[in-house]
């Protein structure tokens, strides 16, 4: 496989865009996301001429008749989106410590236009072989775990908050991580799971993080509030004194009581008492872990979703109306009917 080197100038590929002779967007590549920090450092390093890793080119498209072609942009999209962001006033690029371009004095615009990329030409390759080049050109964001493509990704503020989660003495506390979690990243998609949870209500599996992730990217201003939600909610669990032997603090058991006692607490606003909650979840969960699938209605369906694809969102919402109907004192016979309600 050819891989020639060669420099391009950053108007030179600005132009070369401009005429779609490099299209920065082939549909094989995924949309990156930098946060603004990301993209002010970026520039900010073109400015004092530090260099920056290359890019990627591939043959693409040729006129046989013309003789004009069009090359993909197999590796460095958002590092070329940057670039001419920034050189057209895109309103999109809100800056943080450097000057727009039209600020720049003739020099500083001149060593802009004129910085040397790198650029690395693949040659004429099948779609197939670019895909396959721009998956190990990025294999950790290909390789593993849909939460560490988005880790990839996305470097903003939601991430940044749910990372402080993630690391909350709570969790390390009752040993709520293995090392498998730390390892893949287990514990940030929890703390993402139940932040997103909080914003949205339930979602299937990993599905909605790339939107939260892409909306909060700059700004999470509801962070402040969700922190008090959930640092109330971790006070009230652990007043309850759940014995650490507990199902409480199973991972999928435990996402759903944050949530449930989340929605009474700051939600729904009732009040209740954390040694009556105590007492009826462990009856609860002693009843649904001593008979498993053989136990009555409402205490298989937990003990199945629970256990069974429990981060599908059907899943995720039948524990929770469950164990909302245990935190409100319901009977049996309201939360059954709940869940018939809800198709389930």
């Amino acid at each position: 496989m050819k891989t020639a080197a060669s420099n391009k100038k950053v108007r030179e590929l600005i132009q070369l865009v401009r005429e779609s002779k490099l299209i920065p967007r082939p549909e094989f590549q995924r949309r990156l996301v930098w946060s603004r920090e990301d993209k002010d450092h970026f520039l900010d390093s073109i400015l004092r001429g530090y260099p920056f890793p290359e890019i990627y080119f591939a043959d693409g498209d040729v006129n046989l008749e013309t003789g004009e072609g069009t090359q993909l942009l197999v590796d460095g999209l958002q590092r070329v989106s940057t670039l001419i962001q920034y050189f057209d006033a895109d309103p999109d690029l809100r800056l943080l410590t450097i000057p727009p371009y039209r600020q720049l004095d003739e020099t500083q615009k001149r060593n802009y236009l004129q910085y040397d990329v790198a650029v690395r030409d693949l040659g004429a390759l099948t779609r197939e072989e670019v895909v396959e080049v721009f998956k190990r050109l990025n294999a950790t964001k290909y390789s593993l775990l849909e939460i560490e493509i988005n880790n990839a990704l996305y470097a903003g503020a939601l991430k940044r908050y749910c990372e402080t989660v993630a690391t909350d003495s709570f969790f390390e506390k009752h040993a709520i991580f293995r090392a498998t979690d730390y390892k893949r990243m287990g514990d940030l998609r929890y703390a993402l799971t139940i932040v997103g949870t909080m914003l949205q209500g339930y979602f299937n599996r990993d599905d909605a993080f790339e939107s939260l992730l892409s909306r909060y990217n700059d700004d999470f201003l509801k962070q402040s509030e969700i922190n008090n939600r959930l640092q109330g909610v971790f006070s009230f669990i652990e007043e309850c004194g759940f014995v650490q032997k507990s199902r409480a603090w199973k991972k999928s058991d435990l996402f759903t009581l944050i949530i449930e006692i989340d929605q009474l607490l700051n939600i729904d606003h009732v009040g209740v008492d954390p040694y009556d909650v105590l007492n009826r979840l462990e009856e609860f969960y002693g009843i649904v872990e001593s008979t498993g699938l053989d136990g009555g209605p409402l205490h298989s369906a937990y003990y199945k979703a629970a256990l069974q694809a429990s981060n599908d969102r059907i899943n995720r919402i039948r524990r929770g109306i469950i164990i909302n109907g245990i935190l409100n004192d319901e009977s049996e016979i309201t939360i059954a009917n709940r869940m018939k309600e809800n198709q389930l």
